[in-house]
This record gives structure tokens, sequence and C-alpha cells, in this order.
């Protein structure tokens, strides 16, 4: 496998992201580490391997969100395409069951690029098959659109394997009785019995549709599930094939799904693209390339940077994130792809990198109202509310990363009256909150520094849990929380004097907590902060969290300590991807994010690296090393870029959730996280 950049710009005025597969016996175990994903804006997606073969469960052609950006359900698993002329048949498709791998249709896979939008180049001996994959913005619809040359006749078929299940769900059979209702000879229904399951689209104005007997595949194996114990087979229908005959010569075929909760609902969505002809798939392809076009022109203008391709990707890749929630009628932003929804705390962290960053202010300002009209209890929701089922307030960090929110909202517009009103009072109930007590034992102790979380809910950001079983659990007074917490209220200092109010009352109580802060956490034969104090014991853990300390706007260590913890973070945790949990030397560390569900959970948060932690230690060294133009091109070369490389593996033009503690870093967890993503954007644009 050859991996490059493609030298020429493409239509769009992008430089690809470009893999050129270029052995006959190309090895399937890596093409398979290389995946693509599409979002919609709503939640949904569309998202493969480059070779096609699915190897998650959560891989699919048309994912779509009923309610966005939740009640996502997968109907498209894929399609087969095939050739058959005067070679004999080629098909063009790679599966994988019980039976091993199938098809093979990746040897014929010459390139696959993001351009920007996904495309597979696919070439036999007298057939050349250029295939494009996108979702229609703010839309549950995928167009797939083939480019065929061909010198001899051919017979070309495309055969949609389709299922009908919510994202999460992994059931071994097909639990319902699938039905097909036939349009016309180009367009079919696909519906089943079930009262909450959606209705397909499928059409194309360029084939015939030919029905026949429903068929059930031989279980489909997801080989990435089956290694982290997961279910990982999924029987799939056939509800029939495309067909058409291409005389020799150059052809243009598109084709369309589209998902809604029932027909009448599919059918008002659809409107004329029902019946859509090649200027329509042409105008739905322009718009994309057009909005993805403005989203990097934005970001640009308000930066004197050079255009860097792969900040690029990730501009794009913000766009993914924010999404409209439909219980609120907000915006909110998706934490992580495949299988994450809108989580607060992401949400808050991500929040300055996905938007104040690259310009999108109205949406940060969108965000932020969103959290704040659904505050309860002195607490931001970490999980909103479906259908009548209540916010969780499971996070004690959420509620601080507002308040940081919204002082860098301010700082970046001077939007003075978007403080009036609910946004004061949601911070002014936080503060009041995290000082007198509220839910999960968060509550000032005596010396001013916060206390958190009870057994069997974790609430700081190392929350990875089973059931009531906590693999990180951090009870007591967080190292990070408590920076976060002089942050805030410092800020909301900051904040009284441009509406007018007194800000004694703020600051006042963060000048003895920088004090308690520093008696609390720092060890001075150590070298480092504690990472979790309570009455009984100073946990010494090397870990991520102290960097807080470092990398906030307002300072709580002295220059010596300072220097002294970002040593320590430097020699322990800095690895190419981020930085790493815990330290190598600790007897917990675990070198890898493997094995069942349990073990990769005990190692989430023990050594594995989290890349958006990159974020702050990159703020933390320039606060220490000082802001000069050779110390910031020392950052982007020497801890940046390789960082930034990530865009160039896993999931193309994106970051990964994770990375294993110990070499090669392999890629874990979601295969595109908004807090990582995030970070990279904002050391980008606001501190290099």
């Amino acid at each position: 496998m050859h991996f490059s950049i493609a030298d020429s710009s493409s239509e769009s005025g992008w430089k690809p992201i470009v893999i050129t597969l270029e052995d006959v016996d190309l090895r399937l175990n890596r093409a398979v580490t290389f995946e693509w994903l599409y979002a919609n804006g709503l939640g949904g997606y569309t998202s493969s391997t480059i070779v096609g073969l699915n190897v998650r469960g959560y891989h699919g052609l048309l994912v779509s969100s009923l309610s966005p950006p939740v009640e996502r359900w997968l109907t498209l698993s894929r399609l087969d395409e095939a050739l058959v002329n005067i070679e004999g048949e080629c098909n063009l498709s790679t599966e994988q069951t019980k039976s091993g791998v199938t098809h093979r249709g990746y040897r014929y896979l010459k390139r696959f690029e993001l351009n920007p939008l996904p495309q597979m180049v696919y070439k036999t001996g007298c057939v050349e098959l250029e295939k494009t994959v996108f979702m229609a913005y703010r839309r549950n619809l995928t167009a797939v659109n083939y480019e065929i040359t061909n010198s001899e006749e051919t017979v070309f078929t495309v055969t949609p394997l389709q299922t009908c299940r919510d994202l999460h769900a992994r059931p071994p059979h097909l639990d319902f009785t699938p039905q097909i209702e036939i349009v016309d000879e180009n367009a079919y229904l696909s519906f089943d019995d079930r009262p909450n399951s959606p209705w397909m689209y499928s059409y194309t104005p360029d084939a015939e549709f030919m029905p026949s007997e429903i068929r059930v595949t031989e279980p489909q194996i997801y080989r990435k599930d089956k290694a982290m114990g997961l279910p990982h087979e999924e029987e799939m229908i056939i509800p029939g094939v495309f067909h058409t005959v291409l005389e020799p010569g150059e052809h243009f075929l598109s084709f369309l799904f589209a998902v809604s909760p029932n027909r009448k609902q599919l059918m008002k969505n659809l409107g004329s693209l029902a019946k859509a002809q090649r200027k329509d798939f042409a105008k739905l392809r322009f718009e994309e390339l057009r909005r993805r076009k403005i989203l990097n022109d934005r970001a640009y203008s308000m930066s004197s940077r050079e255009r860097d391709e792969d900040i690029e990707w990730l501009i794009l890749d913000a766009d993914t994130f924010i999404v409209d929630r439909a219980s609120t009628k907000m915006r909110s932003v998706i934490a992580g792809y495949h299988e994450l929804a809108d989580v607060g705390l992401d949400a808050l962290i991500s929040l300055p990198g996905l938007t104040m960053s690259i310009g999108r202010f109205q949406d940060a300002r969108a965000v932020l109202i969103n959290y704040a009209r659904h505050s309860r209890y002195g607490l931001v929701p970490n999980d909103f509310p479906d259908r009548g089922i209540q916010p969780e307030y499971d996070s004690v960090d959420a509620s601080l990363w507002f308040i940081m929110a919204v002082h860098k909202y301010i700082e970046n517009t001077n939007d003075v009256e978007f403080l009036r009103g609910i946004i004061w009072d949601t911070m002014e109930s936080i503060i009041a909150a995290y000082r007198i007590g509220t839910k999960y034992n968060i509550h000032e102790d005596h010396d001013g520094l916060i206390i958190s979380g009870i057994d069997g809910v974790e609430v700081s950001w190392m929350n990875e849990r089973i059931g009531d079983w906590c693999a990180t659990p951090r009870l007591g007074k967080c190292v990070e929380i408590n920076a976060l917490w002089f942050n805030c209220l410092m800020a909301m200092g900051d904040m009284c004097e441009l509406v007018g109010r007194d800000p004694y009352e703020f600051k006042a109580v963060a000048s003895w907590i920088r004090e308690a802060f520093q008696q609390t956490f720092w060890d001075e034969e150590l070298g480092y902060l504690y990472d979790v104090v309570t009455d009984e014991s100073n946990d010494v853990s090397i870990r991520p969290n102290q960097i807080f300390a470092l990398s906030l706007p307002y300072p709580l260590l002295d220059e010596i300590q300072a220097n002294s913890v970002l040593k320590v973070v430097t020699k322990e945790l800095l690895t190419p991807f981020g930085l790493r949990t815990l330290s190598p030397s600790d007897p917990r560390y675990a070198r890898a994010y493997t094995g069942g569900p349990k073990s990769r959970a005990a190692a989430t948060h023990q050594g594995t690296v989290h890349p958006w932690l990159i974020g702050p230690y990159i703020t933390a060294w320039l606060n220490v090393n000082g802001r000069t133009d050779q110390n910031r091109a020392k950052a982007e070369k020497s801890i940046f870029r390789p960082v930034l490389n990530a865009v160039r593996r896993g999931c193309l033009g994106t970051v990964s959730d994770m990375f294993d503690g110990s070499k090669p870093h392999r890629d874990r967890g979601c295969v595109s996280r908004a807090r990582s993503v995030a970070e990279l954007l904002r050391v980008y644009f606001d501190e290099l």
C-alpha cells in the first residue's frame, strides 16, 4: 500500500489525502485500518473502510437520526457492485462471513481519496469506475455517484445490503419481517411492521430495479468488534438488484437512499428529489463542496496564517460535530463518532476550538444558551433529554467548563449583552451551588476547595465505568477541578466589571483558594501536584490533570513550581499523539487499550493516550517558556505537528479518541472525537 498526498489540486482546490493500492495481493489487514466518515449535521453519517469492508457494527452507508442527534438507525449497510463483460464477472465488493473473506473486490481498488468527498477508483481490464459517496447536509440522505469508462459492453449491477436496526443494537438474527413496496422501475420503499421502525427510499434514474424474493445473507462478520469482545455477527437482507447495460463509452450513474420515520414524511422530505435527475445530483454535490469551502474560508479569514491542508481537514471535521438537537430546537455538539451522542462535558471542552477559534460565534452562542436553558441544581446537563427522559447532571467538570467557555466567548466577541439574563444567572447559580453543595457530593470544603464524587458514580472527566464499577475512582479534591474552580471565580470577577457588578466576592474567594490549592496539592519533594486529595490520603499518581494548573488563564503556581510540573509531565506522559493518562512507571499502567469491555474500560485512563490533552499541554508549555516566535515555532514543529499527523491514519481526515500508551500507539476508541479535533484547532489558531 502506498500512502501519499496528491501533487495536483482537485476540483475543489484541495490537495486530497490519497491512498493508492498497488499490490495485487494487498494485505487486507492493513487496508481495513484506514476508515472514512462523512456526517450530515444531524448526527447521521456514512462510513466504512477504504476497501468497503465494514469491520464495525457502526459502519454503514446510511445511518439516519430520526430525532437529531439521537434515535439513530442503520438501514443501508453497503452496496455490492458487479461488472459482467467479455472478461467475465467481476465483483467489486469485499465481504467477510464465517466462511472467510469473499469477493475480494479490494484487489481492483486502485485508489482511495478524500477530495474532500470519499472517492474509490476501481480498475479492471476494460472498465474504470470511480465511486463517490456523501450525505446531504441536514438531510437523512446518502448519495452515491458512479463515473464509469468502459471499452466493452458491460452489465453493471448494484445490490443493496440492508438492515433496519438501532445503531447500537446487534441482533445476531433478523428480528423483524422486512417488506418492500415497488414505486416504479427505478425506485422502491423498504419498511417493516414495527411501530418505531423508519422507512427507506432507494432510487436511481440510471438503472432498473429488479425485485426478488427477499433474501437473507450469511451473517456478516465485523472483525474489529470481534477483537473487542463485542457482538460481531449480523444478517442482512437483499431486496433485489439495480441493473443496467453500459455501451462502450463514459457513463454517469447516481443513486440516492433516504430515511424518515414514516412513508408520508419520507416522500414529503424528498420532494422533487424522489425523481432526481443528473442535474439534481450535481447540485447536491456542488452544495456540499461549496459549503465546505465556505467553512475553510471563514476560518482563515480571521487568521493571518497560511492555509494548511491538514488543518483544513480539521475545520471540516469540526462541522461534523456541530449538530441540531430536535428536543431543544438548539445547537449541540456530538462528542464522537460513531457511537457517542452529545455530551455536556465534551461539548464545553470542545466549544472554543470547534467554534470560536474558526469564526463560528453564532454556533458558540447557540450551544451556550442551550446548556444554560437546561441547567438544574447549579449544574449544566451532561446528557440531554430525549422524549421526556430527564437530563443527567453527572459531571463536576462540565459546569466549570461552561463558565470558562462563556469567558472565552466574551474575550473573542465583547458581546456584553450576551452575559445578561440567563447566561449570567446560570453562572451565578453554578458558583452558589458549588459553594453550598449540590448533587454527587459536589461542595466547597472549609478551605474553599471543591470536593466531589460518590461511590459508584465517577463525575470527573476520567469517568469510564461499567454499571457501578468505576475504572478510575477519583473521590475527593481533584486537582483539575480545583484549578478550574479558581479560574471560574477569577473569570466571574473579571466579567462582573463588564456588567456593572461588584467583583469583590468572587475575587476574594479566589485569593484564598490559590493559597489553599498550593498547600493542598503541591509536593515539594516530588516536584509535582497530587492528583486527588482526601482527608485520609494524597494520590501521588502522575497524571495529566495537573497540567490544567498551568494551562488555564489564571496562574495557580509560581514559576519554579510550574517549571517542575511541566518537566515531570513531559518526561512521564508526553508522546507523539498526546499525553498519557498515567505514567508508565506506575504498576497500574496499561500499555494497550485491548481485550474485552472491562479490560478496555480499565485501560482508558490508566496510561492510554488522549490526544485532546496536547492542547492544554502546549498552552502550558508556552506559558512556562514564553510566547516568543521562536518558542511558538518550536512547539508547532516538535509537539503539535506529530499529533496533527493523526489525520493521515485511522479514520482519515480526523483524529481519534485515544491511542495506546506504548508504541506503536494504535488508534483506539471513537474513530473521531470532538475534543481531539477541537484542541488541535484551538492551539493552532489561538496559541501557535
